[in-house]
């Protein structure tokens, strides 16, 4: 599939500039292991193949819940999405020191390794306790956002795949360009602005065979609850811990260099291991789908385990997807852009921008969003006055551009233009997943790694 010919446009010289600097093995860039990611995201989507055509979701009230409202496939995509920014947080990023240390009589001593600043497990019994300063760990700014774009691409390009007319996707090497990845064929470009962001970074934890003590009063005492203690991880037995369900996924100790991704394979390729860890994560996305205000019982705790909702004032750098306000104006900016510099109506290729997203605002959509989605707009010089009356301008219908073509999130996408609805139609994407139309790319992902080469997914460098 080789990029668009654009040298017609009047934008060509913004549009070069992709074409130099995309990156189309999705998998080349030194901050992810880009190919156990694509292992890992094929074989969630194996498992649930299996979960839909064996009914198995019917066994369970949130899976069941999602697929009665028909959101089964799109909140398994934000699902899957968490599951491998989880893994990435943790691979070559775990580090020895700053565990919480808990004791508590219904699990004996554990230790905790936490992306929140507060124990996992007491703050839903105990609720919210003094934040545990330095306990917080997560990878800087420049990895974060590295690792969100590209785990975003891949799904990106599961989904431009499920189409009679596929799409390339690469992502932009140059952190700072104002486009993050684009997906082409020989007659399209689209523009992406990645604003990903997971709702929930599970902590890992570690199980202590006693009490861990000091000796600071010249006695041996047992150090103070949430502690923060140095463990040595090379000799210990580590879990993904999931705190609401106490459940305790093995991941082993930390000693291969692709750890922690072959035990979350194996784990999150079988269909059980799948569901599990899905039903675990709808809960806490239907308690972050209910307003703070509104929060009671159960969904008022839940809440403390997502990105961003831990603390009394919400920490807004943290919160999940499109969030954070402050991403909503920056993506909404970055398409005005987009179709300012890199669209020509008058040449080819046809250009679209999307603002993509694991997870739309949510509750916040009404406040921040819903006001805008049919807003379009015209360059002045494409309007004229009406020849039969001067009060009215006339443009156009080809030159007036969405604000939005399309807002490419997982659980609700706003698709205005028509080429991107088809495009974008999720509903097809998981007929075709189901029917075994994407297998070819699920085997790509999971034996060579997303550079492989076959057939017409060829996502080779043009020459």
């Amino acid at each position: 599939m080789r990029f668009p010919d654009y040298s017609q446009s009047k934008a060509k010289d913004h549009i070069k500039d992709l074409e130099r600097l995309m990156d189309r093995t999705l998998s080349q860039t030194e901050y992810i292991d880009g190919k156990s990611a694509s292992r890992l995201i094929a074989g969630a989507l194996r498992a649930y193949k299996v979960i839909v055509a064996e009914r198995s979701w019917e066994d369970d009230p949130f899976t069941r819940h999602a697929a009665e409202d028909g959101d089964l496939f799109k909140l398994s995509l934000a699902a899957i999405f968490d599951l491998v920014t989880n893994a990435e947080y943790l691979h070559g990023r775990l580090v020895n020191t700053k565990w919480i240390y808990c004791n508590r009589p219904d699990t004996g001593p554990r230790a905790y390794y936490s992306a929140l600043k507060q124990c996992p497990k007491c703050c839903l019994d105990r609720g919210l306790e003094p934040r545990l300063t330095g306990a917080q760990h997560k990878p800087s700014s420049h990895h974060i956002g590295e690792i969100t774009t590209t785990v975003t691409a891949f799904l990106l390009e599961l989904i431009v795949t499920a189409n009679d007319e596929p799409l390339a996707v690469a992502t932009i090497t140059k952190q700072s360009h104002d486009v993050d990845a684009i997906g082409f064929r020989d007659d399209l470009l689209l523009l992406f602005e990645v604003k990903s962001s997971p709702m929930v970074t599970y902590p890992v934890a570690l199980t202590l065979e006693e009490p861990m003590t000091d000796d600071a009063s010249g006695e041996p005492q047992e150090l103070d609850q949430h502690s923060l203690v140095t463990i040595t991880l090379q000799k210990s037995e580590l879990f993904l811990f999931i705190p609401h369900r106490e459940l305790m996924i093995p991941v082993g100790a930390k000693t291969a260099a692709e750890w922690p991704y072959p035990a979350f394979i194996a784990a999150f390729s079988e269909p059980t291991g799948f569901l599990t860890y899905l039903s675990a994560w709808l809960e806490l996305y239907y308690a972050y789908s209910v307003p703070k205000v509104e929060r009671q019982g159960r969904d008022v705790v839940l809440a403390y385990l997502v990105n961003g909702w831990g603390d009394e004032i919400d920490s807004n750098k943290t919160k999940p997807g499109l969030g954070r306000t402050d991403d909503i104006k920056k993506g909404t900016y970055q398409l005005l852009k987009f179709g300012a510099y890199y669209r020509d109506d008058d040449a080819p290729p046809t250009v679209r921008g999307a603002l993509v997203s694991n997870l739309d605002p949510i509750f916040l959509r009404g406040d921040y969003l819903d006001a805008l989605t049919d807003v379009r707009w015209g360059r002045g010089e494409d309007f004229r006055d009406s020849v039969d009356d001067q009060n009215i301008y006339i443009i156009e219908k080809r030159r007036l551009r969405n604000l939005y073509d399309a807002l490419v999130t997982f659980n609700d996408p706003l698709l205005n233009d028509p080429i991107l609805a088809e495009l974008f139609d999720l509903e097809e994407v998981d007929r075709r997943l189901s029917a075994g139309e994407l297998d070819a790319l699920l085997d790509r992902w999971e034996t060579g790694g997303p550079d492989a080469v076959q057939g017409k997914l060829d996502l080779a460098p043009p020459g």
